[in-house]
């Protein structure tokens, strides 16, 4: 009766941390910290798994969001690509931005150019709303001002804003800073109650995606 008394009570002193490994890899649950897309996006390569973060310069929340994606983007797997997209969230100013982001990114200088828009919305509350304030930036990193111009009026950066405002529309997204990954699932600060813990749920979404394929 005494072993079958310690038996229990060893038990019942193990029993949380065996709950507690268990529920770990289920603490995220759809329709909570994610949720599915509203129309899934097929990958072009099943072998990688695409994260995209969507964004908006004037948003706040995002340039809160921005260094922990950075950060987060400089140690991801091997398997897993990584790109922003920027959103209009319906404004006219917001397409003027996603022109922005595909402009430096054309010129090749995506790198520097958000953080310094970034910081000119959010630290000097700069409003950029004309395409000659944002061709000010790229002219301090180097870039002439009439290539900036044509890049920012051309064919191919309009087709890109025209395409990241189609597949926001497509995935369902209502507001910025969002994650997709794999073009399958969504998450966000908002949804999981912090930039760090977003960092987690893209984490634990990439496992899945990946978990999913095979």
């Amino acid at each position: 009766m005494r072993l079958f008394a310690q038996i229990c009570l060893l038990f019942v002193a193990l029993s949380p941390i065996a709950c507690s490994a268990q529920d770990g890899p289920m603490r995220y649950l759809e329709g909570e910290q994610y949720r599915k897309v509203s129309s899934v996006t097929e990958p072009k390569d099943a072998s990688k798994i695409t994260v995209t973060e969507v964004f908006w310069y004037g948003c706040a929340h995002c340039y809160a969001f921005e260094p922990y994606m950075r950060k987060w983007a400089e140690t991801k797997p091997g398997d897993v690509v990584f790109e922003r997209m920027p959103n209009s969230l319906g404004r006219p100013v917001g397409l003027l931005h996603s022109r922005a982001y595909y402009t430096a990114e054309q010129l090749g200088i995506e790198k520097q150019f958000t953080p310094k828009m970034f910081a000119a919305m959010h630290d000097q509350r700069l409003p950029m709303s004309t395409e000659s304030a944002i061709g000010t930036l790229a002219t301090q990193l180097g870039i002439d001002e009439a290539k900036f111009s044509s890049t920012f009026e051309g064919f191919a950066v309009d087709s890109q804003v025209r395409r990241a405002e189609q597949r926001s529309r497509d995935w369902g997204v209502t507001g910025t800073p969002t994650v997709i990954v794999g073009g399958k699932y969504m998450t966000a600060p908002s949804m999981a109650h912090g930039s760090d813990e977003a960092i987690d749920v893209v984490r634990f979404l990439v496992d899945k995606v990946r978990a999913e394929r095979k």
